[in-house]
C-alpha cells in the first residue's frame, strides 16, 4: 500500500505532550475507514509507555553504556540523514501532539488512473495530529518547513481544500526509498538487500515487473496542511476533504456510525490509551475482488474461485479485529479480538474453534517450567470439519488424503483403518511445556527441552496408533524401537530431517490420559514419573490465578504462561557472551527468520554496530524489570479473543 508519509510522518511521530484529546478519531474519520491505529490522548499514551517496565529498564543508569551506543547509532544512521534530506529538525516538533495521534487507511477511487486500481492503490493513508493549544507553534513550523523545501528546490504546490491552505510535496518513489533516505541502513554485503537489484525484479502497481532494466520510479504526491489545531498529511486530496467535512460537521457518515466499530468501541476500545482497529469484512471483500478471475479468462480447474475459497474457509464471516494496550499499577494488558459471529462460522474458523473448558496447568506440570500452554480443542470433531472443508475446496486433495490413510497399516492387517483408530483415540486437550535450556549457548536456546501432551480417552491405543502412522517415515524393523520404563512403553524413532536441519530423535509414551511426545527423552521420563506427586506444580505459583483472571480466566479454552524473568536471564547471558545477528536476536524471542542458518561474522558485526550486548550490565541488574506473563482466551459467540497480562514486577511497585 502506498504509504508515502515517511518523511513528514516520521518527523511528527515523536510529537508528544500534555493536554486533552479533541476531536477523537472516530468522529473525524469516515465510516469507510478500513484500518486505524491511534492514541486518542497523547499525554495518556505517553505516560503509559514511559512508565512501563521496559521503558524504565531502558532508562536505568546501569544500561547507559548500551543505550548511549544505540542512540548514537540511531542519530548517525537514521535521525541525521533524515533531517538533512528532508530539511526537518525533529526537535522542532517534539511536544506538539496534545490530543490525538492517528494513522488511518481509507478507500479511494482512481477514475482517471486505472493502473492504481489494484488492492494497494485502492487505499490512501492519512496521518492526524492534534496540537490543541500548541497550534500556533505547529503553524510556524509548517511555514518554516515549506520555505526550506522551496529554497532547496523541492517541488511544492499550494492549493485550498474547503477553504483551508494545503501544500503538496511532489517527488518520486526513488527519492523516498530507504536507499536514498537512509543509506547507512542498506547492507551491501547482505544478499537480501541486493536481491531486487541483482534480479532486476520490482513490483509496480500491483504487478511483478521483470526484465533487464529497473521499472521507472512512480510519482509521489504528499499533501499536508493545518485546519485549526489539526495537522493532516495524506497522499490523497479526496481523503483530506472528507476529514475536513467531518471536522466542519458535514453529513458524511463518521466511523463511529459504522456498526462493527460501534460494537468494538463499546466493548473493548473505549478508554484505551492506544488501540488499533481493522474492518476485516471490507478488507477481505476487497482482497477477494482483486483476486477474482478476470472476465473471459477461465480459472484453473484445480483452483476454486476466490469467492468460493473465502466462503469455505470461513473468512466471509469475519467482521473486524482490534488490539488494545492498557497499563495500570497492577500490570500491563494487551487484548486481541477478531469478530466472527458463531452463526456464520465455517471452515478454518470451525477447525480452530476451541471449547470453553478448563485450560489451567494440571497438577503434574512442574512449578519450575519456564513456558506452558494448553488448548482445549475437539480434535476428532475438528478433523472432520477439516476433511469436509478440504473436500469442498478441492475433492482431489481430500481423495489423496484418504488414499494415504487407506494405505498405512494395511501391510500387517488388511482391515486396519488408521483414520478410525486415530479419531477414536484422540481427545480434546493439547498441552506443551518447556524448561530452561541446558546452557546459554545460542544453539541450546534455540532448542530448549520441552514436551507435548495429547489428550486421549485411551492413551495406550493412541500411542500404538502413532507407532503405525509413523512407520511410514521410519520403516523397517529398526525404524521405531521401544523399551519399558516404570511399567510404561517408550517408543523412539530417528527421522532423517528436522526443522533445524539434520536428523533428530523423537520419543513418545502413554500415561495419565495423555501421550507425551518430545525430542528430549529426559522430559518424557520426568512426565512418566509425575504421577508420584512429589514436586510442586505450576498451578501453585503465587498470584497465577489472579493474573489468569485479569486475562480472562482459566475456563475459556486457551491458557499460556511464561516465566519472563527466567527467560530473560537466559537470553541476557547469551547476548552478553555471543556474537549474534539481527535474525538470531529475533529468534531468541520466537520470531525465527531462518531455520538452521548460522549467521556470518559480517552479519553479527553489522548488528553489533547497533546493539553491543557486551555493554549490558550483569543479569541481576535487569531481571528486576521482569515478572511472568499469561495469555488466556478462546472462541465466544461474538468471535475470538486472546488476552495478555503481565503483573507489575514486585521491585517496581
Amino acid at each position: 500500500m502506498r504509504f508515502r508519509c515517511l518523511g513528514l510522518g516520521a518527523a511528527l511521530w515523536a510529537a508528544w505532550g500534555a493536554g486533552a484529546a479533541a476531536p477523537p478519531p472516530q468522529k473525524l474519520l469516515p465510516d469507510t475507514t478500513v484500518f486505524l491505529v491511534t492514541m486518542p490522548d497523547s499525554t495518556q499514551a505517553w505516560n503509559t509507555v514511559t512508565n512501563s517496565a521496559l521503558a524504565r529498564l531502558w532508562r536505568d543508569p546501569a544500561m547507559k553504556g548500551f543505550t548511549d551506543k544505540f542512540n548514537e547509532r540511531l542519530k548517525t544512521a537514521v535521525v541525521g540523514p533524515l533531517e538533512q534530506e528532508l530539511g526537518i529538525h525533529f526537535a522542532d516538533y517534539q511536544g506538539l501532539a496534545r490530543g490525538q495521534l492517528t494513522l488511518a487507511l481509507i478507500p479511494v477511487e482512481h477514475p482517471d488512473d486505472p493502473a492504481k486500481g489494484n488492492l494497494a492503490g485502492n487505499y490512501a493513508a492519512v496521518f492526524l495530529l492534534d496540537a490543541e493549544d500548541h497550534s500556533g507553534q505547529l503553524a510556524t513550523n509548517l511555514a518554516a518547513l515549506k520555505k526550506k523545501w522551496i529554497d532547496a528546490g523541492k517541488t511544492l504546490k499550494t492549493e485550498k481544500i474547503r477553504d483551508t491552505d494545503f501544500a503538496t510535496f511532489i517527488t518520486s518513489s526513488d527519492d523516498l526509498s530507504v536507499q536514498k533516505l537512509l543509506p547507512d541502513l542498506v547492507d551491501t554485503n547482505d544478499p537480501g538487500d541486493q536481491l531486487q537489484e541483482n534480479l532486476k525484479i520490482t513490483v509496480q502497481n500491483g504487478r511483478v515487473v521483470g526484465g533487464d532494466s529497473k521499472a521507472p520510479p512512480e510519482k509521489v504526491e504528499l499533501t499536508f496542511g493545518q485546519s485549526g489545531s489539526l495537522l493532516l498529511v495524506s497522499q490523497s486530496r479526496e481523503v483530506i476533504e472528507k476529514i475536513l467535512a467531518r471536522q466542519a460537521g458535514g453529513l458524511i457518515p463518521a466511523l463511529e456510525e459504522q456498526p462493527a466499530f460501534q460494537a468494538d468501541y463499546a466493548a473493548r476500545l473505549q478508554g484505551a490509551p492506544i488501540y488499533a482497529w481493522f474492518n476485516l469484512k471490507a478488507l477481505v471483500g476487497d482482497w477477494a475482488k482483486e483476486r477474482a478471475t478476470p472476465s473471459g479468462k477461465p480459472a484453473a480447474e484445480s483452483a476454486p474461485a476466490t469467492d468460493v475459497m473465502m466462503s469455505e474457509l470461513g473468512f466471509n464471516s469475519l467482521t473486524s479485529a482490534s488490539i488494545t494496550y492498557r497499563a495500570t499499577a497492577e500490570g500491563l494488558s494487551v487484548r486481541f479480538f477478531v469478530g466472527a459471529p458463531e452463526s456464520g462460522r465455517c471452515g478454518l474458523l470451525k477447525i480452530l474453534g476451541t471449547e470453553a473448558e478448563n485450560s489451567g496447568p494440571p497438577p503434574f506440570v512442574p512449578s519450575d517450567v519456564v513456558k506452558f500452554s494448553r488448548v482445549r480443542l475437539d480434535i476428532p470433531g475438528n478433523w472432520k470439519v477439516f476433511e469436509s472443508t478440504l473436500n469442498q475446496l478441492n475433492p482431489k486433495y481430500a481423495q489423496s488424503l484418504n488414499y494415504v490413510f487407506g494405505l498405512v497399516g494395511k501391510d500387517k492387517d488388511e482391515k486396519y483403518d488408521l483414520r478410525a483408530e486415530l479419531l477414536g483415540s484422540l481427545g480434546d486437550d493439547i498441552i506443551a511445556y518447556q524448561r530452561s535450556p541446558l546452557s546459554t549457548t545460542l544453539g541450546d536456546l534455540r532448542q530448549p527441552p520441552g514436551i507435548y501432551l495429547i489428550g486421549s480417552p485411551d492413551p495406550e491405543k493412541l500411542a500404538a496408533t502413532l507407532k503405525v502412522a509413523l512407520s511410514v517415515v521410519a520403516p523397517g524393523p529398526d525404524g521405531i524401537k521401544d523399551r519399558e520404563f516404570l511399567g510404561r512403553k517408550i517408543y523412539s524413532l530417528t527421522l532423517p530431517f528436522s526443522p533445524q536441519g539434520g536428523s533428530h530423535s523423537y520419543h513418545f509414551a502413554a500415561s495419565g490420559g495423555y501421550v507425551g511426545i518430545t525430542g528430549d527423552v529426559q522430559m518424557l521420563e520426568e512426565y512418566l514419573r509425575s504421577g508420584e506427586g512429589k514436586a510442586a506444580g505450576l498451578n501453585q505459583t503465587p498470584g497465577l490465578s489472579d493474573a489468569a483472571q485479569k486475562a480472562g480466566g482459566l475456563e475459556a479454552g486457551i491458557f499460556a504462561f511464561s516465566n519472563d524473568k527466567e527467560n530473560m536471564r537466559d537470553i541476557v547471558e547469551t547476548l552478553r557472551k555471543e556474537q549474534i545477528s539481527w535474525s538470531d536476536f529475533l529468534g531468541l524471542f520466537g520470531a525465527q527468520l531462518t531455520l538452521g542458518k548460522i549467521s556470518t561474522v559480517e552479519e553479527a558485526s553489522q548488528f553489533k554496530k547497533w546493539a553491543d550486548f557486551s555493554l549490558l550490565p550483569p543479569v541481576d541488574a535487569l531481571t528486576k524489570y521482569f515478572s511472568y506473563s499469561v495469555w488466556a482466551g478462546g472462541f465466544t459467540p461474538e468471535g475470538f479473543s486472546l488476552n495478555y497480562f503481565t503483573p507489575a514486577p514486585p521491585a517496581l511497585r
